[in-house]
C-alpha cells in the first residue's frame, strides 16, 4: 500500500468538456513521487462517484482544480463559485482531511475563493511541484506555510505566498491519469502546454495573473513525448493550451522542428492562440509542416487608437501582415474583437469591423463587454472612477463586489444602452462574424453549454470550438 494517497477533483462542469490538463500533469507527478492517486472527474460523474471514494479512501489532501469563475460571457452571466463552494461544504461534512483548491480560475482570485468555499489551501501558478511538496509535508508533519505558491490561513487572516517560477518548465509527458480518449469523443480535442507566463502588459488580461509575468518554456523534446502519449490514447486532433504559442518565437519554431522531425505533423493536427507580433512570416510556414491547421490571433481592435488604449504593442499592420502569412500557408485564420473598452465609441468599433472586412479572416468575433479582473491595469482604472454603481460604464455585479469575483463587465457608455444591437447592425449579417447576442442568455459562440457544438461532436466533428462552428456554418449554407 503506498504510504501516501490523494484523491484529486475536477470540478468543471462545462458543456463540451474540456480536458482539465493540471489534473492530468499533477497526477503524473504526484504517481512518480509513490503516491496513489484516485480521480473524481465531475465533467462525466456524479457526486455519488465523489461519496463512493470518500468511503473507500482515506486520503492525505484532496486537490480540487477551479478552471473558470465564469464563462467570460457579458451575455449570459454565468457563475461557478457558488457550485465550487457547494461541493467543498459536501466534501468537509465528509471527511476532515485537507482540501486544497487550485487551476486558472483560483489563481486569479486566491484569496476570495478560498475565503467563500472554506477550503485548508489554496496554490497560485504552477501547481505540481508546491502540492507535491505540501503533500510531503503533510505526510510527514513538517511546517508547509512557507510553501511557495501556497494559500493559507494565519489566524483570521489569509495569506498568499508569492510563486517561486523556475526558468524552465518541467513536466511529465505521459497524461496518463484523466480519460483523453473520452474527453476527445465529448469535447472534440485534446490539449497541451508548450510553456506558461506571459510578458504582454494588455491592460485586461488575467494570464499574467494566473500564470505569471515571465515565460517558462518547455523542452521542445518533452512536449513531442507529449503528443506521441495523446496520439497512442487516440487523440489526434489538439488544441495548445499557452496564452501566446508565439512569444517567444524562437521557442515556437523550435517545438515546430522537433514536431516535424518526429513525423506528427503527418499524424496529428493542431490549433492555437497567437499574437500577431511578433509573428515572422516563416513562422505560419513552420507551423503548418508541424501539423497546425489554425490559428486564433486575439487581436482585440481594427483601430490604432483602441489597440494603443489597449496596450496591444503593435498597429493593425501586424494583423494584416500575419492573416496573409497564414493564408500563404495554408492556415484558417480567427481573428476575435474585444469590444467596450475604455476609449470604444461607435467609430472605433466601425473602423475595427470594416477592418477586420478588409483583412478577410476564416471568421472573426466580435464580444462585446471586457471582463474586470483584480490585478490588472483595467481594475486600477475602474477603481480610479468611483464607485461601480455609479460607473456608468460597467455592467454585472456592482454591488458588494469589490474584488471584482462576480463577473463584472466594462462597457463604455459612449456605446449606448444597447451596444450588442450596435455592433450587430455594424456587422449586418457578415456571415464571417459571430456577432454578440442581441438579447440576455443568448448563447451564439459562447462555448459554455453550446448544445450545436456538443451536437456536432457527437456527430464526428473535431477541432477548435470556433473552427467547428465555421463549418457547421458552411454547411448549413451549402444545403
Amino acid at each position: 500500500m503506498p504510504q501516501r494517497e490523494i484523491i484529486l477533483i475536477n470540478s468543471n462542469r462545462m458543456r463540451p468538456p474540456v480536458a482539465p490538463l493540471a489534473l492530468d500533469y499533477i497526477g503524473d507527478r504526484l504517481r512518480a513521487t509513490g503516491c496513489d492517486v484516485r480521480l473524481v472527474d465531475l465533467a462525466f460523474d456524479d457526486e455519488a462517484a465523489l461519496e463512493r471514494v470518500l468511503a473507500d479512501v482515506e486520503p492525505l489532501a484532496i486537490g480540487v482544480t477551479f478552471r473558470n469563475t465564469d464563462d467570460c460571457y457579458a451575455g449570459s452571466g454565468a457563475f461557478f463559485v457558488p457550485a465550487l463552494a457547494e461541493l467543498v461544504g459536501k466534501i468537509k461534512s465528509r471527511t476532515k482531511v485537507p482540501v486544497v483548491l487550485g487551476g486558472c480560475g483560483y489563481s486569479v482570485f486566491p484569496v476570495s475563493i478560498l475565503a467563500a468555499c472554506g477550503a485548508d489551501f489554496g496554490i497560485v501558478g504552477d501547481g505540481e511541484e508546491t502540492f507535491g511538496l505540501l503533500v510531503r509535508g503533510l505526510a510527514d508533519r513538517d511546517e508547509v506555510r512557507e510553501l511557495p505558491g501556497l494559500v493559507h490561513r494565519v489566524e483570521d487572516r489569509i495569506v498568499v505566498n508569492p510563486p517561486a517560477y523556475r526558468a524552465m518548465l518541467d513536466v511529465r509527458p505521459q497524461r496518463s491519469l484523466i480519460d483523453n480518449a473520452r474527453y476527445f469523443r465529448e469535447g472534440g480535442q485534446g490539449n497541451f502546454e508548450t510553456k506558461r507566463g506571459c510578458p504582454s502588459k494588455c491592460v485586461y488580461c488575467a494570464d499574467p495573473v494566473a500564470k505569471g509575468r515571465n515565460v517558462r518554456s518547455r523542452p521542445a523534446g518533452q512536449v513531442a513525448d507529449e503528443v506521441e502519449s495523446l496520439l497512442r490514447q487516440g487523440v489526434d486532433v489538439l488544441h495548445v493550451c499557452d496564452g501566446e504559442f508565439n512569444i517567444p518565437p524562437a521557442h515556437a519554431i523550435a517545438v515546430c522542428e522537433e514536431f516535424v522531425r518526429r513525423g506528427l505533423g503527418e499524424r496529428a493536427r493542431w490549433y492555437c492562440y497567437a499574437t500577431v507580433h511578433p509573428f515572422p512570416p516563416e513562422l505560419a510556414t513552420r507551423m503548418r509542416r508541424a501539423g497546425c491547421v489554425g490559428i486564433n490571433f486575439g487581436v482585440d481592435s481594427g483601430c490604432d487608437r483602441m489597440l494603443a488604449a489597449l496596450q496591444r504593442g503593435y498597429k493593425r499592420d501586424a494583423i494584416r501582415q500575419a492573416v496573409r502569412c497564414c493564408r500563404e500557408a495554408g492556415l484558417a485564420v480567427m481573428l476575435d474583437l474585444l469590444i467596450g473598452a475604455p476609449g470604444e465609441d461607435e467609430a472605433s468599433v466601425r473602423e475595427s469591423i470594416e477592418f477586420i472586412r478588409s483583412v478577410d479572416p476564416d471568421r472573426a468575433g466580435a464580444a462585446t463587454g471586457v471582463r474586470v479582473y483584480p490585478g490588472t491595469a483595467l481594475a486600477d482604472w475602474v477603481r480610479r472612477q468611483g464607485p461601480m454603481t455609479s460607473n456608468p460604464n460597467l455592467r454585472g455585479a456592482l454591488t458588494d463586489n469589490d474584488d471584482f469575483l462576480r463577473p463584472v463587465f466594462y462597457l463604455d457608455a459612449r456605446l449606448g444602452p444597447e451596444p450588442a444591437d450596435l455592433v450587430c447592425d455594424i456587422i449586418a449579417g457578415d456571415e464571417r462574424f459571430f456577432p454578440p447576442p442581441r438579447r440576455q442568455n443568448a448563447t451564439n459562440y459562447n462555448y459554455n453549454d453550446n448544445r450545436v457544438l456538443e451536437e456536432a461532436i457527437a456527430r464526428g466533428a473535431r477541432g477548435a470550438y470556433w473552427d467547428i462552428l465555421r463549418r457547421l456554418a458552411g454547411k448549413t449554407r451549402r444545403a
